[in-house]
């Protein structure tokens, strides 16, 4: 059977979604096994797709679509500046549908509307990231679960510094949203947060929640001794302390635009009564949070994951907007089934203000494919480890480790923000 991919756009009146945003989520939902939610409920949760571009397949005399997408424009942190990328969430398949090509079809028509529109990269994140390598996805940032024993920890600067205030529904959007703008650019990879996920940060009301509360949340704000914002963090509550006199607090966000306001976040979060372990699960790979204690073994990192993949769809565009350590002309012959990447690429760092990737007819450095090119592109994998792997193949000897200097990223990329 043929399949048309056809494209919504949310209407939002007085907070709720239309009927066909609603019935769109309705089915996004049951593909992502989310709960059943009454038709009012659906339509809040729905509302939050307002602004952003809806996908989806549907069968001849079927009111719900068979698979759906989601996608809309977002500013991604890259190394010296930042890019504007398609960020895709929410690709989904009914179960009865699977293996159909439902999921090629949606993701190719929302890629090519990028390339359409000049979106340089597209970005995704997914617990089964890897089924979009054939897609010419790379896997760009990883992220760890981190946790800290409270009742051991002392930190090295004993005394607490500048000013904790909490933040209500009210005012968290205002106040926290220009800490995470400056926050992010810290991190290559961060994204930004759009204006329409505050409020569901701190009340838990999503639509994988079923728009139920989630009242055992809080935001504490931090700024210096001038009165300047510098951090923020969101945590909840994951286990009480009424059944073993000990509870558990899950951070849920933490921005950190300085040193000592990243240290006067987690020393909050130690000092939490009747808390003896706090954890997060989205945390950078390398937290210098053990650095701060006196002894650093009440911190306790888990295994890494993969977070951010990146397809890049503009090679000139994309690769000039970033900014290299160190000066060199390499050439990099890229295959894409696809054609979005695919050419041989000369990129040229000899102007560290305009660094340019142009077409070149040179015989290539490097040869490698669109899903490692996304996996390079932000510095977080060493070009010589690809190599050892088989999925980068060097052409002129040593070429790996001069794209390794190249790439480099002034600090290890890092998303803290699932989509």
């Amino acid at each position: 059977m043929n399949h048309q991919v056809h494209r919504l756009v949310p209407h939002v009146t007085d907070g709720t979604a239309d009927a066909d945003t609603v019935t769109w989520a309705r089915a996004m939902q049951a593909a992502f096994l989310g709960p059943r939610m009454d038709p009012g409920d659906l339509a809040r949760a729905a509302a939050a797709y307002a602004g952003q571009r809806l996908r989806g397949v549907w069968e001849t005399a079927d009111p719900a679509p068979v698979a759906t997408l989601r996608s809309w424009d977002a500013q991604m942190s890259v190394p010296g500046g930042e890019l504007a990328v398609d960020a895709i969430s929410s690709i989904g398949v009914r179960s009865t549908h699977r293996r159909r090509g439902l999921l090629r079809a949606v993701l190719v028509d929302d890629l090519a509307e990028a390339v359409r529109t000049g979106t340089p990269v597209a970005a995704l994140t997914s617990t089964q990231g890897s089924l979009y390598e054939r897609f010419g996805f790379g896997l760009a940032t990883w992220t760890r679960s981190i946790s800290l024993d409270t009742r051991a920890a002392r930190f090295r600067v004993p005394e607490p510094t500048g000013r904790l205030r909490t933040l209500d529904v009210a005012t968290l959007p205002s106040a926290a949203a220009p800490v995470q703008d400056r926050a992010r650019r810290r991190h290559p990879g961060s994204m930004a947060r759009d204006a329409g996920s505050w409020t569901p940060l701190l009340t838990g009301e999503v639509g994988f929640s079923g728009m139920v509360p989630d009242r055992h949340r809080h935001a504490v704000l931090w700024s210096d001794a001038t009165g300047r914002p510098g951090g923020y963090v969101v945590y909840r509550v994951a286990r009480g302390w009424g059944e073993t006199g000990v509870a558990e607090v899950a951070v849920l966000d933490l921005q950190a635009t300085t040193p000592e306001s990243y240290r006067e976040l987690w020393r909050h979060l130690a000092s939490l009564d009747l808390v003896g372990t706090v954890t997060w699960s989205d945390a950078s790979v390398d937290e210098p949070l053990p650095w701060l204690l006196a002894d650093p073994r009440p911190v306790a990192l888990g295994t890494s994951r993969e977070m951010l993949w990146l397809r890049i769809l503009d090679v000139p565009a994309a690769l000039g907007a970033r900014r290299y350590p160190v000066t060199d002309r390499i050439v990099l012959a890229v295959d894409d089934p696809a054609r979005h990447a695919a050419g041989t690429w000369a990129v040229d760092t000899t102007d560290p203000v305009e660094p340019r990737a142009t077409t070149t007819g040179d015989e290539p450095d490097v040869a490698l494919d669109a899903a490692t090119l996304g996996a390079l592109y932000l510095g977080g994998v060493d070009p010589r480890v690809l190599a050892r792997a088989g999925r980068l193949e060097e052409r002129t000897p040593g070429a790996a480790g001069r794209l390794a200097r190249l790439f480099a990223a002034p600090s290890v990329p890092w998303n803290g923000i699932r989509f």
